[in-house]
């Protein structure tokens, strides 16, 4: 089924989706949905997907209009792949495990809509009651910053050039320490920039930047803490849309910081699985506190799209709490998920990761562009007691 989805997003870039998706076909299928575009697959498509899947977004198709040409019911077919495959939205924090903040999933109502509408000659429904077009509004999540720090210059991809990975040290030009509660990103490109990595240099991760993601300000009492003179390291994954492969396009991303109120610091335990896996054999490594703390959040970054994650707490006792459990993460989704109620563990308490490798071991699919991070690795972000 992933070489499926593969060859599925391969055509999409190459257009052909489109034709095979179109009105030629479709005017063909009996209309059994009892569900339309405009009153029922349209708010759902907004909500949970139009961060991205809007004109002038990241992803490289709207599905925020009806249209034959590019718009929703040309995608159908490809919608109902990506919903049976889970592979979209792409948010793999499984729901059998610790809640977690802002879950970008479906509900089984919404599942029901959009699968019915999918495969069910996909109908529009009244056309007087089409919905207003949805428009890309650039500007800050969280609200204006407290500060910003713009890339120093301009970064392009030519004809031709796909994708690009930037890796650059930017001074922030502070003279005394601050806490932060947050960190943002607001792309001089939204069609671009595809995934950012926000940590002081030589230091800590603040902020892992994924389009159309919540973000979520560190608890109360607590914040990341920047030294004074400290330089920030944003690490940038950019991919054009494939319509625009032969065109020039730039970008200047600018870092904006969300000042806190003196409190506890947030630490990092950073964690690095094997650099292998034997094939959907489950693999357990972990790693040791060294001071009692309150886990607040935990990021992931692999290699390749893995089967089930489980992180859990194992106090020197023998108590198992678990903190996390993923379902086929994959490696151009990286994300911190901020736990719903933070979990205090005690010291020398063991952090026992566990996961099995792809389902399918023989798909190749990868991360997109060289790799920034460790093959596999998973850090908590916590604070001492």
């Amino acid at each position: 089924m992933a070489r499926l989805v593969k060859r599925l997003t391969v055509l999409a870039g190459a257009g052909l989706l489109i034709a095979i998706a179109g009105t030629s076909i479709d005017a063909h299928k009996a209309i059994t949905s009892v569900y339309t575009y405009d009153d029922d697959i349209y708010p759902i498509l907004k909500e949970k997907c139009g961060n991205c899947h809007i004109t002038g977004g990241p992803a490289p198709m709207s599905l925020l209009t009806y249209s034959d040409d590019g718009g929703a019911v040309a995608w159908a077919e490809s919608i109902k792949e990506m919903l049976i495959t889970q592979a979209m939205p792409p948010y793999f924090a499984d729901p059998t495990g610790p809640s977690v903040k802002n879950v970008h999933t479906l509900t089984a109502r919404e599942l029901d809509k959009l699968l019915t509408w999918a495969g069910g000659g996909t109908p529009q429904g009244d056309l007087n009651k089409k919905p207003k077009p949805s428009t890309l509004h650039a500007d800050w999540t969280l609200g204006k910053p407290d500060a910003t720090v713009p890339m120093d210059k301009d970064v392009t991809l030519g004809p031709g050039e796909m994708e690009k990975n930037v890796d650059v040290v930017l001074p922030t030009g502070f003279t005394d320490a601050k806490m932060l509660k947050a960190v943002d990103l607001l792309p001089g490109n939204a069609t671009l920039v595809r995934q950012a990595t926000i940590s002081v240099e030589n230091g800590p991760v603040l902020w892992i930047w994924q389009p159309g993601d919540d973000k979520n300000a560190a608890p109360e009492g607590t914040g990341f803490a920047l030294p004074a003179g400290a330089k920030l390291r944003l690490q940038v994954r950019y991919k054009k849309p494939w319509e625009d492969e032969q065109e020039t396009r730039t970008d200047k991303s600018t870092i904006g910081l969300y000042f806190a109120p003196a409190g506890k610091a947030i630490q990092s335990l950073v964690i690095d699985g094997p650099k292998t896996l034997s094939d959907g054999e489950p693999v357990t490594f972990s790693g040791k506190t060294t001071a009692a703390g309150r886990v607040l959040a935990l990021r992931t970054f692999v290699d390749q799209p893995y089967g089930v994650v489980t992180i859990t707490a194992v106090s020197p006792s023998g108590e198992r709490t678990p903190l996390l459990k993923l379902r086929a993460p994959r490696p151009e989704w990286p994300r911190r998920y901020w736990l719903t109620t933070p979990v205090t563990v005690p010291a020398g308490a063991t952090i026992e990761v566990t996961t099995t490798a792809p389902p399918d071991p023989s798909d190749d699919t990868g991360p997109l562009g060289p790799k920034f991070q460790s093959p596999f690795q998973i850090a908590l972000d916590y604070v001492g007691q």
